[in-house]
């Protein structure tokens, strides 16, 4: 998901940096789970910016938001399982390194995956905007370039 072509793009009420969280400060605030994930396409990437979207344009941003947020929710599923399963090595007897070293491994590479999946919409998103659309997002939403 990305955000940002409405609510969401940056951070927010939704996933922070962390276990399961997002990436780093994004295009305003909002309810995403940080860049390129899965805020709502309204008016624009932050409050007061109107990108101008076209139906079409609107139309497959809101799909490639659609399918990035299904990735990462069946991904932040099985991380949750893993965090359960690591919640359970800890409060072994005698909690065993090596697995929860495994653990720990696993919840990062599936963290990548959802940054490399969010950089990827990223990109196919930004291919769907104009030139000018791209440029007045860049700026903020602040008219022609002084």
């Amino acid at each position: 998901m990305m955000g940002g072509y409405g609510q969401g793009y940056g951070p927010g009420y939704g996933m922070g940096p962390g276990m399961m969280g997002g990436y780093g400060q994004g295009y305003g605030p909002g309810y995403g789970m940080g860049p390129g994930m899965m805020g709502g396409y309204g008016q624009g990437y932050g409050p007061g910016i109107d990108l101008k979207l076209s139906a079409e344009q609107r139309s497959k941003i809101t799909a490639l938001q659609n399918e990035l947020r299904r990735k990462h929710w069946e991904t932040m599923g099985k991380m949750q399982d893993e965090q359960a399963k690591m919640a359970e090595l800890y409060n072994a007897d005698k909690p065993d390194a090596a697995a929860l070293s495994a653990s720990n491994k696993k919840l990062a590479e599936m963290q990548q995956q959802m940054f490399e999946q969010s950089l990827a919409a990223q990109k196919q998103m930004d291919e769907l905007l104009t030139k000018e659309q791209r440029d007045m997002l860049r700026r903020g939403g602040r008219g022609p370039a002084r």
